[in-house]
């Protein structure tokens, strides 16, 4: 017969075999790059600590609605003080979604908690954005605390007008 089937048996033994043969020629390579992995957690207990930087907090605030930085957000910069929270300062987001100077840094760096208050609903009708009214989110709170003040801390925020999020970077 001019058209034999091979049989499903021989397929899979075919298939099998180059599976094998594959991964044998990748297991040096790989056992290689597992050697030189260190042993341990994949992400350290602190951030790192820059040299030479001195110990401070930043702020990096993006507007994922408009897939850009936050030029223009209004943030409130507040300290708890008792039971309330007291005004530091203002400041406008710059070109870059960062605002001009540290947050804190040298004798203003210090331990306790904070808040960062952003004026999104302002934000975003100063962008003429075209959003159901009233908005969503108005102004949105996000607290931190400075714990150690030999780290430093830089805070990316990333925003639209329905969700937020941010975290510790370093």
């Amino acid at each position: 017969m001019p058209n034999q089937v091979v049989s499903r048996p021989a397929r899979r033994q075919f298939a099998l075999s180059g599976l094998a043969l594959g991964a044998a020629a990748l297991a040096p390579h790989g056992a290689l790059a597992q050697a030189a992995k260190p042993a341990g957690p994949a992400q350290a207990s602190g951030p790192i600590v820059l040299h030479g930087v001195s110990p401070r907090l930043t702020v990096h605030a993006l507007d994922t609605f408009h897939g850009a930085a936050a030029t223009g957000l209004r943030i409130d910069f507040s300290k708890l003080e008792g039971s309330q929270y007291k005004l530091l300062r203002s400041i406008v987001v710059n070109a870059n979604g960062r605002s001009d100077d540290p947050l804190l840094i040298g004798e203003t760096y210090q331990a306790g908690d904070y808040e960062l208050l952003l004026h999104v609903d302002d934000y975003f009708a100063g962008k003429q954005a075209r959003l159901p009214t009233p908005p969503f989110l108005t102004k949105l709170p996000v607290r931190i605390r400075v714990a150690n003040t030999a780290e430093r801390i830089h805070l990316p925020i990333q925003f639209g007008p329905w969700s937020y999020t941010y975290s510790r970077g370093s």
